[in-house]
């Protein structure tokens, strides 16, 4: 009588790439190896895949897992796949099945397709396109893809359009893992999304989160140390954030004294306003306010600009030269997704008495640039948003109309948070403002000599006119929106979606710029692979099954791409 066969096993293989992004990391899934030998080239049992992973110098790793990111679970056991609160990315080998992990917050994807019958996943779409050699389509309008999430976890678009004569499309994911297990290709996900009854028991669970969070990023069995960092505003969630986390060993709270509004400051001073120093002052927090001159950014604007078509963030760019300046990696908190979570207006209301959590696309357009400089992006506001009917019923409840303000600017449970910890009023909320960005052009004069050269030569284009195209709709901007504010004041009628130009709305520039930024980038990222000597997948295999066409794509469908 035989013996029974051996489960066949999956393996990783690691290799630091000191060119590649700190956190950055790019996985190589070979086919199954069913029917091998046992003690053969798929180790015992003969089964299983081979996974080369290639990464950078501040990814985490184990025999049977790698990360760049926190849980809140124990860092030697390496269960950040079943995590209910992850941040970064990760891959998991358990029971001869991989896991590709995202975060938990939808604040960070994992890009992945089949090349030469391999399964290609990284944490970077320009490493992503370096490594494949795919190209974005410049006849394409990628904000599809960049605001897909907006939808959330259950109905976004995982489709992400490239050129390439054997790569039908990339894939993007988010929330749920991606399982390899034998010949199968799964999606799923072990996060569970407790009830929440009043605002103390939220309140003591988000506080126990934070504290498993602190315990694992600052474990010393870790190769890599993690600094603490955080982001603090006038605005209700990162104040609200910063007193949960101010006795967890905050090194540095990052801030700006002033907003991007589009009202002057000389018609109002306080509207641009945006200082969180007043209130770390009073939560004993350091603070340090973010670099905006222009002159001060550098070539990491690139960072910045690669990974989608949505407002940037670049006066984050002093925040990521700090981090970037010292060895190791670090966690930063954030308000991120306070919007989607906290917020009680008719707009969010919708999505959360549907029970829809949506994605934000401020923080994914840091997603490169944190792979660069070491930074996990810790949004405070996502710890137990998978409960987001629950919280809205808290926020909307009657313990808590002592909290709610009237206007377009209520969220009572980061206002109780605040209250609690003594933080006058003046100091927070008002209205709302954002630090973010619509470039089209670099601020870097180099990269913008770069792109203007990129531009020329693709669209017969001139600097003169993005010049002149930019100054022409900043000056209609406040007329078409005043027009559309009076329509909703006199006849309650809403006003449509901002275009991103009035005049020559044609002519895309951010569209351009992306395209532009994530091809340079990613040729940079080549040339890195190939000096380390990184090399592409085999062969094709005659009648080698593909991925399913990107309607198809939902669940489970796309394991029948990956079935022989």
């Amino acid at each position: 009588m035989s013996a029974p066969r051996p489960m066949p096993t999956s393996t990783l293989h690691c290799h630091e790439v000191a060119g590649l992004q700190r956190l950055a990391w790019l996985a190589i899934a070979e086919p199954d190896r069913r029917g091998g030998r046992a003690g053969g080239a798929g180790g015992a049992g003969g089964g299983g895949r081979r996974v080369d992973v290639y990464h950078g110098t501040a990814v985490e790793r184990r025999d049977d897992w790698i990360v760049e990111g926190t849980w809140d679970g124990e860092f030697r056991s390496g269960d950040f796949h079943q995590s209910n609160h992850f941040f970064g990315t990760g891959i998991r080998v358990e029971a001869g099945a991989v896991h590709f992990v995202p975060s938990s917050a939808l604040v960070n994807r994992l890009i992945y397709c089949e090349y030469r019958d391999h399964l290609v996943v990284s944490n970077s779409l320009a490493l992503m396109l370096g490594f494949t050699g795919a190209a974005l389509d410049p006849a394409h309008d990628y904000r599809a893809e960049t605001y897909a999430i907006r939808q959330g976890p259950a109905a976004y678009q995982r489709a992400f359009r490239v050129l390439h004569p054997e790569i039908v499309t990339f894939y993007q994911l988010y929330d749920e893992s991606l399982v390899v297990a034998g010949s199968e290709i799964r999606f799923e996900s072990r996060r569970t999304a407790p009830a929440l009854a009043s605002f103390e028991q939220y309140r003591a669970l988000v506080e126990d989160a934070l504290l498993k969070l602190r315990a694992n990023y600052t474990s010393a069995e870790r190769r890599v140390p993690m600094r603490a960092f955080a982001t603090i505003s006038s605005g209700y969630d990162s104040t609200a954030a910063a007193v949960l986390i101010k006795d967890l060993g905050i090194e540095l709270c990052f801030t700006s004294r002033r907003s991007n509004s589009h009202i002057p400051p000389w018609l109002s001073p306080r509207t641009g306003l945006d200082d969180g120093k007043p209130v770390a002052d009073l939560l004993g927090l350091r603070t340090k306010y973010l670099e905006r001159r222009r002159s001060r950014i550098t070539d990491n604007e690139l960072y910045f600009l690669a990974p989608g078509c949505a407002p940037t963030s670049t006066v984050l760019h002093s925040l990521a030269h700090h981090l970037e300046q010292r060895d190791g990696a670090a966690v930063v908190y954030t308000g991120f997704q306070g919007d989607e979570v906290w917020d009680t207006n008719h707009w969010e209301r919708v999505y959360q008495d549907s029970g829809v959590l949506r994605g934000d696309t401020a923080a994914l357009m840091l997603s490169e640039i944190r792979l660069k400089c070491g930074m996990v992006n810790i949004a405070v506001p996502s710890l137990f948003a998978r409960s987001i009917r629950d919280l809205a019923i808290i926020a909307t409840s009657a313990e808590m109309a002592r909290w709610r303000v009237p206007g377009d600017y209520d969220r009572p449970i980061p206002r109780r948070i605040l209250e609690s910890a003594g933080v006058p009023g003046n100091l927070y909320g008002g209205r709302k403002k954002a630090v973010v960005e619509r470039p089209t052009y670099p601020m870097q004069r180099e990269l913008r000599r770069q792109f203007f050269a990129y531009l020329q030569a693709t669209q017969q284009c001139s600097a003169l006119f993005v010049y002149l195209h930019g100054v022409l709709n900043s000056v209609a901007w406040p007329f078409v929106r005043s027009w559309h504010l009076m329509r909703k004041k006199l006849f309650k009628i809403e006003p449509p979606n901002t275009p991103w130009a009035y005049l020559w709305p044609r002519v895309d520039f951010p569209r351009a710029l992306f395209i532009w930024a994530a091809s340079v980038l990613a040729a940079r990222l080549a040339t890195q692979l190939e000096a380390a000597g990184v090399k592409l997948p085999g062969s094709i295999r005659r009648n080698s099954p593909t991925l399913p066409p990107p309607a198809t794509v939902a669940g489970a469908s796309l394991a029948q791409g990956w079935r022989r």
